[in-house]
């Protein structure tokens, strides 16, 4: 008999069973693999922050992880939550002793709440030891943007910059998250060390109505669909999609006292938008962050996905309550914001970057989205 795939998680317990150890065995499990686990600290929290943090030490964590390294022999890893620079320190060792084929890093400084969760010394022991042993780490904009201290990411441009700069710290690949470039989107970017190709992929704003949790069963995800044989940029995808659904079927569940949790059983009715739907739409999205430049044309983008621009407008308004042409434009305004504040060309060569036929043009643009002239605009926010 083949041996049943087995992902490590390492890291800390939610008293909700929402997030941490709790959610990354629940999603470990209902996407077919056997989940064991190693817990780094004990805390009291609910939806709304944690009220109180029980830092296990170094030597007990170690015992765990050594533990169900030896009986199990897990194919990946999934490293979160780290508190202390011993902790840091005892898996590192254990990674290199035991090489599993696959290491998952998320790396959560900041939670999703604005809490500070890994002391500076941390994120330094994290950077220098567990990056060069990850084959993907996943990590989200503000927590990148305190490692690099870095300004807010307005643009594509910006996103791919910062995953590249994260990259040279020696992981395999990196994945940042939570690009706003367009409203009622999320934008993620996926950078490896050994493809030059540079991956896009765009969410629905809906995916971040429940955030509790969403980022580690996310990266428990990708490390189950990594041990199924699957490349990273394909285990990307099949993540997001996993967590898109769960997350529409979490708003469903009515678990609890309010929404906010994710609810990986099946007993409740499946969500409201069909997966063919928020296909579609993830699709759409990803075509404009390639196309955007050269086309604002609502009939490509249908052509590109094989469907009538009617049916496009009927699954963006179901999914994001905006019309396929709100979407291209809000994209193209987004980029082109970044664009006069953060470079020195002028009106005109902005204009034709984008793919307007004259500057003229471009103006009657801007001034329908933003209500001012592309230049007022420039001068206001430099």
């Amino acid at each position: 008999m083949e041996k049943k795939t087995t992902i490590l998680s390492i890291t800390g317990s939610d008293s909700t069973g929402g997030s941490g150890i709790q959610a990354d065995i629940k999603t470990i499990t209902s996407l077919g693999a056997y989940a064991a686990t190693a817990i780094t600290s004990v805390t009291a929290q609910d939806t709304e922050g944690i009220q109180q943090l029980y830092d296990i030490p170094a030597n007990v964590l170690e015992a765990q992880i050594h533990s169900a390294m030896n009986v199990l022999r897990p194919t990946a890893v999934k490293v979160g939550m780290l508190r202390t620079v011993e902790q840091v320190i005892a898996v590192d060792r254990l990674l290199k002793e035991f090489q599993p084929q696959f290491v998952v890093l998320d790396v959560v400084v900041i939670s999703s709440k604005g809490k500070m969760l890994m002391p500076l010394e941390v994120v330094k022991a994290v950077i220098e030891l567990l990056f060069p042993l990850s084959s993907v780490v996943v990590i989200k904009q503000d927590s990148a943007a305190y490692i690099l201290k870095s300004k807010d990411i307005r643009s594509n441009e910006e996103l791919e910059e910062i995953a590249h700069r994260l990259l040279k710290y020696g992981s395999k690949a990196i994945v940042l998250q939570g690009g706003a470039i367009a409203k009622a989107s999320l934008t993620d970017v996926l950078v490896e060390s050994s493809a030059k190709e540079t991956h896009f992929f765009t969410r629905p704003g809906f995916i971040d109505r429940i955030t509790h949790g969403s980022g580690g069963a996310f990266s428990s995800a990708v490390a189950v669909y990594l041990c199924n044989g699957e490349n990273i940029a394909s285990a990307i995808k099949l993540a997001q999609e996993y967590m898109s659904q769960l997350i529409l079927r979490s708003a469903d569940s009515k678990l609890g006292t309010n929404a906010q949790l994710l609810d990986h059983s099946n007993g409740f009715d499946y969500q409201n938008i069909s997966s063919r739907m928020l296909e579609l739409y993830n699709m759409l999205m990803n075509e404009i962050a390639t196309h955007h430049r050269s086309t604002a044309e609502v009939s490509f983008y249908a052509n590109c996905l094989n469907v009538t621009p009617r049916y496009l407008a009927q699954v963006t308004r179901r999914v994001a309550g905006r019309t396929p042409k709100q979407l291209i434009d809000d994209y193209i305004i987004k980029e082109v914001e970044t664009h006069l504040v953060g470079t020195t060309k002028n009106i005109q060569e902005i204009a034709f970057a984008f793919g307007f036929s004259s500057q003229v043009q471009f103006n009657k643009f801007f001034k329908k989205m933003k209500h001012c002239s592309p230049t007022t605009y420039r001068k206001s926010h430099t």
